[in-house]
């Protein structure tokens, strides 16, 4: 028999809707699993076990008289632990919060509960997650299950890790700069940050910067686009809508018509290492295979560099001042990130909004004629789990520079790297291009794997 923490959250589903698997056994799989390695990846942080067998009694219950709750039913999942989960611990990473638990879950995890999905614990995240290093003075460091010595980056490490070690089959993660997206890529796993506004962020502390936003992390593809479904969709409750083609599990084996890529693998200007490099150059020949044209660009984000520290800045005052914690225990990673924001005078702010507008009018015009931008996800190797936060030696900027234009990107496991460590395949594509990135994304995927379904 198939171990149940192998299966795909698709397939998951399916078995417990046609009764080939309870929910109750699904969960207790999990558990097994979690018990067995978590003690050495530390991914979760908070687990209640009592209450999941609670919901999943509740949901074979259900089943048993032909009845469910949605899409999810009977799916484990696991909730990063920034954002709000009704009875249990949410901590933040954060000192000042290590005793919090909240008396309603944020919107996107109430989907989620309300579609099936069993929550049984929360994963790791730097303090209120800004650092590349999974790791906080609350619940300590993630490691990689490929190699416990190796980074998860950051911020969603713990969800990532989960992921890959087959703790769990779904996970949600948060990402302003890179956060679901680097960590996938360095596990093996999928990662995904929308177009801003496709899944509401509520409650959320800053709703007016579009920069942190929720994101589905999962092991395939498919896993991914059946938790969107679930988690996206308009909300009064929030200032930024989406108005876009919706992605849809139902939709995504359809074909995307080949049409023009853009390729670099050395994005705005980055020192990409050689074994990436070489992982990742493979996807040009199996794209021009079925008719793609592809030319080697980029959309010209490297303007926005220099900005890099103010967007981070903002960012961390606008957190540090809805939230209020208290910042004498606070993590080194989250006072450099407010001190970072501390320095800025009104014409800084005024500079960036002008090239920020200036590097939108020039990312427009490039999606005018190509239809995704593909990249390496990462530009180094996986660096220590231990290497200390102000020290860490991944450049970043082909994770950090999409979100300020709002753009759609995944990663997706792509070949491994010099050490051995999985590679991520990043692709872009236009604001609100989810459903049809998705579709393209899917298709490497089956084509990389021979999975036809």
């Amino acid at each position: 028999m198939t171990d149940i923490t192998n299966l795909s959250s698709v397939d998951m589903a399916q078995q417990i809707r046609a009764g080939a698997l309870t929910a109750t056994q699904v969960l207790a799989a999990h558990r097994d699993r979690v018990e067995a390695v978590n003690g050495v990846v530390n991914a979760f942080v908070t687990l209640d076990w009592e209450a999941a067998q609670i919901r999943t009694a509740e949901l074979d219950h259900m089943a048993a008289q032909g009845r469910f709750a949605g899409p999810l039913h009977g799916v484990p999942i696991a909730i990063k632990d920034v954002f709000e989960t009704k009875s249990l611990r949410t901590t933040y990473g954060s000192k000042s919060f290590e005793t919090h638990v909240p008396d309603a879950d944020a919107l996107h995890v109430k989907r989620l509960r309300d579609a099936g999905a069993v929550i049984f614990g929360k994963t790791n995240t730097p303090e209120f997650a800004f650092s590349g290093q999974t790791s906080n003075p609350v619940s300590g460091t993630t490691r990689n299950p490929h190699d416990p010595a190796k980074t998860v980056a950051g911020s969603s490490g713990g969800a990532a890790a989960a992921l890959a070690a087959g703790m769990t089959p779904l996970a949600d993660g948060s990402d302003l700069g890179g956060s679901t997206r680097t960590p996938a890529a360095w596990c093996g796993v999928v990662g995904y940050r929308p177009t801003s506004g496709l899944i509401p962020y509520d409650p959320n502390p800053t709703p007016f910067d579009g920069l942190s936003i929720p994101g589905p992390m999962a092991r395939n593809v498919s896993d991914l686009t059946l938790m969107l479904e679930v988690m996206q969709g308009n909300t009064m409750a929030q200032p930024l809508g989406y108005w876009f083609e919706p992605p849809s599990l139902a939709k995504l084996n359809a074909p995307v018509e080949p049409r023009k890529l853009a390729l670099s693998l050395a994005p705005f200007g980055a020192s990409v290492d050689p074994s990436i490099q070489a992982a990742i150059a493979p996807v040009a020949d199996l794209c021009r295979a079925v008719g793609w044209q592809i030319k080697e660009d980029a959309p010209d984000l490297a303007p926005l560099l220099p900005f890099g520290g103010l967007i981070r800045g903002l960012s961390a005052l606008g957190y540090r001042d809805a939230i209020q914690p208290d910042m004498a225990q606070a993590s080194p990673s989250f006072v450099r990130a407010c001190a970072a924001g501390e320095g800025l005078n009104l014409q800084d702010y005024i500079d960036y909004r002008r090239v920020r507008t200036q590097v939108w009018q020039a990312t427009a015009r490039f999606f005018e004629a190509h239809d995704f931008a593909l990249w390496p996800t990462t530009t180094g190797l996986a660096f220590s789990a231990d290497q200390p936060d102000h020290d860490l030696p991944e450049d970043w900027r082909s994770v950090t520079l999409t979100p300020v234009m709002e753009l759609p990107s995944i990663s997706i496991p792509f070949g491994t790297s010099s050490d051995g460590m999985p590679v991520g395949l990043h692709i872009t594509g236009p604001r609100g291009s989810d459903a049809k990135l998705l579709r393209f994304a899917r298709w490497i995927e089956r084509t990389v794997s021979g999975d036809i379904r």
